[in-house]
């Protein structure tokens, strides 16, 4: 079966106003038309890629995988179905059989310039930067004036370290705009990457001069002016973690070997017996501490910078609250004495300076409370504030412990761990326990 619509296909009417309802959310109307619909035409592939939508809104992910597999095993030919399919699969994170229909849709449909930007985006998804980088390169040779296709090459040169690559490109951007603000920011990072400080400090002086106020622009020229800025503006790392939200849990646990919130979960439990408290959850990610915990007898609430990290972390069904905001800003505007815990695992690294944020989490605990948080580990004879090239803050342990007891914290222990791998080496880290007086 071709697929194909004529002008005078008696069921395009009834499938295009089925759409309508599915995007109105009238589902059950939407519903009993589609079933109507399959009566009439039980083998019309177009069918079951509109139940695979109707499902999919409806909340039933199984449905809607069998719809659109049903629409490609009635046109296998069908670039529109495959390439939906493939679309799907990504969207419920099952990454390597999306990427396979993805490949497909590419072979059945190579000049489609809509099909290829569905499968960027799902090499995106599966953070599949090289494949994404070679439908990206098909892309950009149809239609070599699309700067959509030129900034996503050049981002992604960059993620995978193809820096002077990168650079090119940017540089192909910035002499038909030079005011391309993302393509100079683009440059100056690439640059900086390869650690060409001067032809970054360059184009972060050109960004100020249109900006003046931009943090992110500040902040990288403090880097490429050899300063280490005591914090980082939530623009450098917000779209980094709402890309990678879909795979953080597979990609820490698996592949990096991150047991940090279990280790937490043990201490947690042992101070708290039948865990009788409320919890804040600094950074909380997708969850990982909640899933360690399970259900709490008290509160347990999310803050996250990340939207999407936060969609994930709901699926969880464990926490009871969260926060879309900066962790700094969560501990300035929460009242005094009101949870039992305050957690932040692998989040300081972001954040950097911790003034404030150590102080701010005393006030907010209630007598005998806990603040438990991790840091990796600037040595001694380091500053006590370090940013290293993984753009990770590292803190010293003496000067966070000298934090800890100004803050007025009773009692603060420390331990020392190995917080994940590293270009398969263990990074450096400890465990800050700091209990309030009773």
């Amino acid at each position: 079966m071709t697929a194909s619509i004529t002008p005078h296909d008696p069921l395009v009417k009834r499938l295009h106003a089925i759409q309508k309802l599915i995007t109105a959310n009238q589902l059950p109307e939407a519903a009993s038309k589609l079933n109507a619909a399959v009566k009439a035409s039980p083998d019309d592939p177009r069918i079951y890629l509109l139940g695979s939508r109707l499902a999919e809104a409806a909340g039933n992910p199984q449905g809607a995988q069998d719809g659109a597999k049903r629409a490609v095993s009635l046109a296998p030919g069908w670039h529109v179905a495959v390439t939906e399919y493939a679309s799907l699969l990504s969207r419920q994170n099952r990454f390597e059989e999306a990427l396979a229909q993805a490949t497909r849709a590419v072979s059945l449909a190579p000049d489609d310039l809509e099909v290829l930007t569905q499968v960027i985006d799902i090499a995106h998804r599966a953070q599949h930067t090289e494949l994404a980088l070679q439908w990206l390169a098909r892309a950009a040779a149809i239609a070599p004036q699309n700067v959509t296709f030129r900034h996503l090459i050049a981002t992604d040169l960059r993620y995978v370290g193809r820096y002077d690559e990168s650079i090119l490109v940017y540089d192909g951007l910035l002499k038909a705009l030079p005011d391309d603000r993302k393509a100079l920011l683009g440059r100056a990072q690439a640059a900086y990457g390869k650690g060409d400080r001067a032809r970054a400090l360059q184009d972060c002086e050109l960004l100020l001069g249109m900006d003046p106020g931009n943090e992110e622009y500040k902040f990288l020229h403090a880097l490429a002016s050899g300063r280490t800025p005591p914090t980082q503006p939530v623009a450098v790392f917000k779209d980094v973690f709402d890309a990678a939200a879909p795979l953080f849990d597979q990609h820490l646990v698996r592949g990096l070997r991150y047991q940090l919130p279990k280790q937490v979960a043990e201490l947690i439990t042992n101070r708290y017996p039948g865990l009788k408290l409320n919890l804040l959850d600094l950074g909380c990610g997708t969850g990982l501490l909640g899933v360690c915990l399970g259900r709490i007898d008290g509160a347990l609430i999310g803050v996250d910078i990340s939207e999407k990290m936060i969609e994930q972390a709901i699926r969880h069904n464990v926490y009871d609250r969260f926060h879309q905001v900066n962790l700094l800003d969560a501990l300035t505007e929460t009242p005094g004495a009101l949870y039992d815990v305050i957690t932040a695992l692998d989040v300081f690294i972001y954040s950097g300076d911790l003034t404030l944020a150590i102080p701010n989490s005393h006030r907010i605990l209630v007598p005998g409370g806990h603040l438990i948080f991790s840091c990796e580990t600037a040595l001694e004879e380091e500053a006590d504030l370090v940013l290293r090239p993984s753009m990770r803050y590292a803190h010293k342990r003496s000067h966070v412990e000298s934090l800890c007891k100004a803050a007025g914290f009773a009692d603060v222990s420390i331990e020392a761990t190995d917080l994940r791998m590293e270009n398969n080496e263990p990074v450096a880290a400890f465990i800050v326990v700091a209990r309030k007086q009773a």
